[in-house]
């Protein structure tokens, strides 16, 4: 695994594992002529400014709340209606390419760095997650876009951070919605697909998040399955696979090992989380050779297991977190028992 890819993978442990609670207070906002709702932490301060651009005159409208002793600096939603007759010549990757235009005036500085692009869709409409880091002030930023017919919605949240991806930021996020809009009548798939090499028995239904980022190797596509079962009654915080796909076979490149990679990704593992390592082992799935290790995180609080396969170009990691007292329960065993490579 890459430094790159790594530092991505590291993030997606950080944002499930984060102990910070969402605030309880919140303010059911609706908006009916932007035709959505969400949920502020606070009463948002709404203004609208026009200008005229190469698509003619724009007005933005802009909906802000900064929260005092909030896990976050502040939460926005902005939405902006283009030409119709410009939005319909659009593909997919285009729509994607204005998205990331949008942001880039207000990215003027060496400091700030992307690390991170996630896809999302609502209603079938095109969707982007990206994610800023001030490698200078260590202040982060998650920006997320929605281009819904010849309207584009933009939300942010500015966070510090030893507090990025706390849970208050994805309840912002998740409780946007659509009112009085149709889905998409012309769905479109983005191209981040990983096919489905193994099965694998979750505990309840799951979400999924992909991204690209790349690699020595080239664009490399990460899709995360997870379930997070802490939010209810379970003996473990968190049931994830992580698929890894190379746009090759890595394991045919010149002077490839199979136990150095191994070892680079129990390495990497240690340094970015800043765990303990407790135990390694080699194992062994359908023939293809893997590794499993546990890890202590947090000073103690939480154990990491995972196992981890590489096959063909593509890497899988299967991992369960809990709290120590609950260390190989029923439902962790059944979790990684229940994997198998489907034969070809």
């Amino acid at each position: 695994m890459t430094t790159n890819t790594y530092l991505l993978f590291t993030a997606w442990l950080v944002f499930f594992t984060s102990l910070s609670q969402a605030q309880n207070s919140k303010v059911d906002f609706k908006d009916e002529k932007g035709k959505f709702k969400i949920c502020f932490p606070i009463e948002p301060e709404v203004s609208e400014k026009s200008g005229v651009t190469e698509y003619g005159e724009i007005t933005t409208y802009s909906f802000k709340a900064e929260p005092e002793d909030d896990d976050n600096l502040s939460y926005d939603v902005y939405y902006l209606d283009y030409p119709q007759a410009f939005t319909d010549t659009l593909s997919t990757e285009s729509v994607y390419a204005l998205f990331y235009g949008s942001q880039m005036t207000n990215v003027n500085s060496d400091n700030i760095q992307l690390i991170g692009i996630f896809n999302h869709n609502i209603l079938g409409y095109i969707g982007r997650e990206y994610r800023w880091q001030d490698i200078k002030t260590n202040k982060f930023s998650r920006v997320r876009f929605f281009m819904v017919n010849n309207r584009m919605y933009i939300l942010i949240v500015n966070t510090e951070g030893e507090k990025n991806f706390n849970l208050s930021i994805n309840k912002f996020f998740d409780s946007f919605k659509l009112i009085d809009t149709t889905p998409n009548p012309n769905i479109q798939t983005s191209s981040e697909g990983v096919d489905k090499i193994f099965k694998i028995k979750f505990p309840k239904e799951t979400e999924i998040r992909k991204m690209e980022t790349p690699t020595e190797y080239g664009n490399t596509k990460v899709v995360v399955e997870f379930c997070q079962p802490k939010l209810v009654n379970d003996d473990n915080l968190i049931y994830m696979v992580t698929i890894i796909k190379y746009p090759e076979d890595i394991t045919l490149t010149d002077n490839f090992d199979l136990d150095d990679y191994y070892s680079n990704v129990i390495q990497r593992a240690l340094n970015g989380r800043q765990t303990t390592l407790i135990s390694k082992n080699k194992v062994s799935e359908n023939g293809i050779s893997g590794i499993e290790m546990k890890e202590s995180f947090r000073d103690g609080q939480i154990v990491i297991k995972q196992k981890v396969f590489l096959k063909g170009n593509s890497q899988i990691a299967l991992q369960v977190m809990t709290i120590p007292n609950n260390d190989d329960n029923k439902s962790m065993n059944s979790f990684f028992d229940s994997f198998e490579f489907i034969e070809e």
